[in-house]
Protein backbone atom coordinates (compact mmCIF):
# COMPACT_ATOMS: atom_id res chain seq x y z
CA UNK A 1 0.00 0.00 0.00
CA UNK A 2 1.42 3.23 -0.86
CA UNK A 3 0.35 6.98 -0.13
CA UNK A 4 0.78 9.70 -3.03
CA UNK A 5 1.14 12.81 -1.61
CA UNK A 6 0.95 15.86 -3.80
CA UNK A 7 2.90 19.34 -3.60
CA UNK A 8 0.21 22.12 -4.52
CA UNK A 9 1.34 25.71 -5.01
CA UNK A 10 0.63 28.07 -1.73
CA UNK A 11 0.19 31.40 -1.97
CA UNK A 12 0.44 32.29 1.63
CA UNK A 13 3.17 31.09 4.54
CA UNK A 14 2.10 29.00 7.57
CA UNK A 15 5.06 28.37 9.29
CA UNK A 16 4.92 25.39 11.60
CA UNK A 17 6.11 25.08 14.77
CA UNK A 18 8.80 22.47 14.81
CA UNK A 19 10.52 21.96 19.36
CA UNK A 20 12.71 18.90 18.86
CA UNK A 21 16.04 17.84 19.17
CA UNK A 22 17.16 15.09 16.73
CA UNK A 23 20.54 13.06 15.18
CA UNK A 24 21.17 13.86 12.10
CA UNK A 25 20.96 12.25 9.25
CA UNK A 26 23.64 11.84 5.79
CA UNK A 27 23.33 15.34 4.61
CA UNK A 28 24.35 16.63 1.30
CA UNK A 29 25.92 19.87 0.54
CA UNK A 30 23.23 22.30 0.86
CA UNK A 31 25.04 25.31 -0.47
CA UNK A 32 25.11 24.38 -3.95
CA UNK A 33 22.56 21.91 -3.89
CA UNK A 34 19.26 22.14 -6.01
CA UNK A 35 16.37 21.89 -3.23
CA UNK A 36 13.63 22.00 -5.30
CA UNK A 37 10.60 19.50 -4.40
CA UNK A 38 9.49 16.75 -6.00
CA UNK A 39 6.39 16.85 -7.98
CA UNK A 40 5.16 13.88 -5.50
CA UNK A 41 6.08 12.41 -2.04
CA UNK A 42 5.09 8.46 -2.04
CA UNK A 43 5.29 6.66 1.43
CA UNK A 44 5.20 3.04 0.43
CA UNK A 45 3.97 0.65 3.78
CA UNK A 46 6.40 -2.12 2.92
CA UNK A 47 5.96 -3.71 6.19
CA UNK A 48 4.66 -6.85 7.25
CA UNK A 49 3.64 -7.07 10.91
CA UNK A 50 4.11 -9.64 13.20
CA UNK A 51 1.38 -12.18 14.18
CA UNK A 52 -2.30 -12.56 12.55
CA UNK A 53 -4.44 -9.53 11.63
CA UNK A 54 -3.49 -5.94 11.60
CA UNK A 55 -1.61 -4.51 14.43
CA UNK A 56 -3.24 -2.33 17.66
CA UNK A 57 -4.21 0.96 16.14
CA UNK A 58 -2.29 3.97 18.17
CA UNK A 59 -5.69 5.42 20.56
CA UNK A 60 -4.75 6.05 23.66
CA UNK A 61 -6.06 3.91 27.13
CA UNK A 62 -7.26 5.09 30.12
CA UNK A 63 -10.45 6.96 31.46
CA UNK A 64 -9.59 10.50 30.87
CA UNK A 65 -10.30 9.40 27.18
CA UNK A 66 -7.16 8.19 26.24
CA UNK A 67 -5.86 11.58 24.55
CA UNK A 68 -5.40 13.96 27.11
CA UNK A 69 -4.57 14.16 31.11
CA UNK A 70 -7.64 16.34 32.09
CA UNK A 71 -10.64 17.72 30.12
CA UNK A 72 -9.43 20.85 29.51
CA UNK A 73 -6.47 20.06 27.53
CA UNK A 74 -6.67 19.21 23.61
CA UNK A 75 -5.72 15.77 22.81
CA UNK A 76 -2.57 14.51 22.05
CA UNK A 77 -1.62 12.80 18.50
CA UNK A 78 0.75 10.25 17.71
CA UNK A 79 2.27 10.49 13.99
CA UNK A 80 2.01 7.24 12.60
CA UNK A 81 1.36 5.89 9.12
CA UNK A 82 -2.92 4.75 9.04
CA UNK A 83 -1.47 1.39 9.26
CA UNK A 84 0.61 1.81 11.93
CA UNK A 85 3.84 0.53 10.79
CA UNK A 86 6.85 1.14 9.50
CA UNK A 87 10.37 0.70 8.78
CA UNK A 88 14.06 2.59 10.00
CA UNK A 89 17.68 2.92 9.64
CA UNK A 90 17.68 4.40 12.99
CA UNK A 91 19.06 2.36 15.85
CA UNK A 92 17.05 4.38 18.01
CA UNK A 93 14.31 5.53 16.28
CA UNK A 94 12.42 9.24 16.95
CA UNK A 95 8.54 8.60 17.87
CA UNK A 96 6.47 11.56 17.16
CA UNK A 97 3.29 13.28 18.43
CA UNK A 98 1.51 16.21 18.32
CA UNK A 99 1.84 17.47 21.93
CA UNK A 100 -0.22 20.52 22.67
CA UNK A 101 0.20 22.30 26.24
CA UNK A 102 -0.23 20.15 29.16
CA UNK A 103 0.16 18.80 32.72
CA UNK A 104 2.26 16.25 32.03
CA UNK A 105 5.99 16.83 33.12
CA UNK A 106 7.09 13.40 31.32
CA UNK A 107 6.90 10.36 29.33
CA UNK A 108 8.09 6.61 29.30
CA UNK A 109 8.88 5.46 26.21
CA UNK A 110 9.14 1.44 25.92
CA UNK A 111 9.70 -0.99 23.39
CA UNK A 112 8.52 -4.85 23.03
CA UNK A 113 10.13 -7.38 20.71
CA UNK A 114 7.53 -9.80 19.02
CA UNK A 115 6.62 -12.24 21.99
CA UNK A 116 5.68 -8.98 24.09
CA UNK A 117 8.51 -9.37 26.20
CA UNK A 118 10.32 -5.90 27.56
CA UNK A 119 13.28 -5.05 25.59
CA UNK A 120 13.97 -1.54 26.89
CA UNK A 121 12.29 1.15 27.90
CA UNK A 122 12.89 4.99 30.07
CA UNK A 123 11.33 7.70 31.30
CA UNK A 124 12.10 11.10 29.34
CA UNK A 125 11.49 15.12 30.04
CA UNK A 126 8.43 16.60 28.29
CA UNK A 127 10.59 19.90 29.13
CA UNK A 128 7.30 22.23 28.12
CA UNK A 129 7.71 21.56 24.72
CA UNK A 130 4.71 21.27 22.51
CA UNK A 131 4.05 21.33 18.84
CA UNK A 132 5.00 18.24 16.85
CA UNK A 133 7.93 17.15 19.02
CA UNK A 134 9.81 13.22 18.90
CA UNK A 135 10.60 10.71 22.41
CA UNK A 136 13.88 9.17 21.48
CA UNK A 137 15.68 6.54 23.79
CA UNK A 138 18.97 7.37 24.80
CA UNK A 139 22.16 6.38 23.03
CA UNK A 140 22.95 3.77 26.22
CA UNK A 141 20.09 2.31 25.53
CA UNK A 142 20.61 -0.92 23.43
CA UNK A 143 19.94 -0.51 20.03
CA UNK A 144 16.75 -1.92 18.19
CA UNK A 145 17.90 -5.03 16.22
CA UNK A 146 18.40 -5.56 12.20
CA UNK A 147 15.44 -7.61 11.17
CA UNK A 148 13.17 -7.80 14.54
CA UNK A 149 9.64 -6.39 14.81
CA UNK A 150 9.04 -4.29 17.85
CA UNK A 151 6.08 -2.43 19.26
CA UNK A 152 6.53 0.67 21.14
CA UNK A 153 4.51 2.65 23.54
CA UNK A 154 4.64 6.18 24.73
CA UNK A 155 3.21 6.61 27.89
CA UNK A 156 1.97 10.27 29.10
CA UNK A 157 2.60 10.55 32.60
CA UNK A 158 0.18 12.60 33.44
CA UNK A 159 1.29 12.63 37.81
CA UNK A 160 3.87 11.86 39.36
CA UNK A 161 3.64 8.17 38.90
CA UNK A 162 2.39 6.15 36.30
CA UNK A 163 -1.21 5.05 36.68
CA UNK A 164 -3.52 3.13 34.61
CA UNK A 165 -5.92 5.89 33.11
CA UNK A 166 -2.86 7.85 31.66
CA UNK A 167 -2.71 7.87 27.83
CA UNK A 168 -0.84 5.86 25.93
CA UNK A 169 0.19 5.50 22.08
CA UNK A 170 1.31 2.35 20.22
CA UNK A 171 3.06 1.62 16.82
CA UNK A 172 5.24 -0.61 15.35
CA UNK A 173 8.95 -0.26 13.82
CA UNK A 174 11.51 -2.75 12.38
CA UNK A 175 14.67 -1.54 11.70
CA UNK A 176 16.46 -2.49 8.73
CA UNK A 177 20.05 -2.39 8.19
CA UNK A 178 22.43 0.64 6.74
CA UNK A 179 23.82 -0.75 3.20
CA UNK A 180 26.61 1.15 1.83
CA UNK A 181 24.64 2.07 -1.81
CA UNK A 182 22.22 3.31 0.47
CA UNK A 183 24.72 5.38 2.36
CA UNK A 184 26.17 7.14 -0.71
CA UNK A 185 23.04 7.08 -2.43
CA UNK A 186 21.34 9.23 0.18
CA UNK A 187 24.85 11.79 0.15
CA UNK A 188 23.67 12.58 -3.21
CA UNK A 189 20.47 13.41 -2.76
CA UNK A 190 18.89 17.27 -1.17
CA UNK A 191 17.09 17.31 2.15
CA UNK A 192 13.93 17.43 0.31
CA UNK A 193 15.07 14.54 -2.33
CA UNK A 194 15.94 12.52 0.70
CA UNK A 195 12.29 13.04 2.60
CA UNK A 196 11.21 11.42 -1.16
CA UNK A 197 13.97 8.54 -0.73
CA UNK A 198 12.89 7.26 2.59
CA UNK A 199 8.95 7.52 1.80
CA UNK A 200 9.36 4.93 -1.20
CA UNK A 201 11.18 2.56 0.82
CA UNK A 202 8.89 2.80 3.37
CA UNK A 203 10.94 4.54 6.14
CA UNK A 204 8.29 6.37 8.24
CA UNK A 205 10.23 7.49 11.12
CA UNK A 206 13.35 8.36 8.98
CA UNK A 207 11.13 10.22 6.50
CA UNK A 208 9.35 12.70 9.42
CA UNK A 209 12.77 13.04 10.71
CA UNK A 210 14.22 14.17 7.51
CA UNK A 211 11.45 16.64 6.81
CA UNK A 212 11.61 18.36 10.03
CA UNK A 213 15.35 18.70 9.44
CA UNK A 214 14.41 20.05 6.01
CA UNK A 215 11.93 22.46 7.78
CA UNK A 216 14.70 23.55 10.21
CA UNK A 217 16.93 24.31 7.24
CA UNK A 218 14.43 26.09 5.04
CA UNK A 219 11.55 27.37 7.79
CA UNK A 220 10.17 29.97 4.96
CA UNK A 221 9.57 27.12 1.88
CA UNK A 222 6.23 27.68 1.75
CA UNK A 223 5.95 23.87 -0.64
CA UNK A 224 8.05 22.20 2.12
CA UNK A 225 5.08 23.37 4.59
CA UNK A 226 2.54 22.11 1.98
CA UNK A 227 4.40 18.86 1.99
CA UNK A 228 4.04 18.53 5.89
CA UNK A 229 0.51 19.28 6.07
CA UNK A 230 0.21 16.55 2.96
CA UNK A 231 1.99 13.96 5.09
CA UNK A 232 -0.25 14.60 8.37
CA UNK A 233 -3.57 14.30 6.56
CA UNK A 234 -2.44 11.10 4.59
CA UNK A 235 -1.98 9.76 7.61
CA UNK A 236 -5.76 10.40 9.16
CA UNK A 237 -4.20 13.70 10.96
CA UNK A 238 -5.73 16.93 9.77
CA UNK A 239 -6.73 17.58 12.82
CA UNK A 240 -3.36 18.15 13.83
CA UNK A 241 -2.59 20.05 10.50
CA UNK A 242 -5.11 22.35 11.09
CA UNK A 243 -4.51 22.61 15.08
CA UNK A 244 -0.90 23.32 13.92
CA UNK A 245 -2.26 26.28 11.59
CA UNK A 246 -4.16 27.49 14.23
CA UNK A 247 -1.23 27.67 17.28
CA UNK A 248 1.12 29.40 14.17
CA UNK A 249 -1.92 32.10 13.77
Amino acid sequence: MSYLLRILPLTLSVPLFLTLSLPALAQPELENRNTTLPESIIFQENFEPPGNGKPEDTSGAGSRDGLRCSPDEQPIRPLMPKRNYGLTLQEHPPIFVYLPKTSAKQVVLAFRDETGESYERAFLPINARTGIVSFTLPNEKPPLEVGKNYQWSLAIVCGETVQPDDPIFRGWVQRVARTPEAEIELRQKSAIEQVAWYGANGYWYDMLLAMVQAKQMHPDDVNLTKLWEEVLESAGLSAIASDAKMSAS
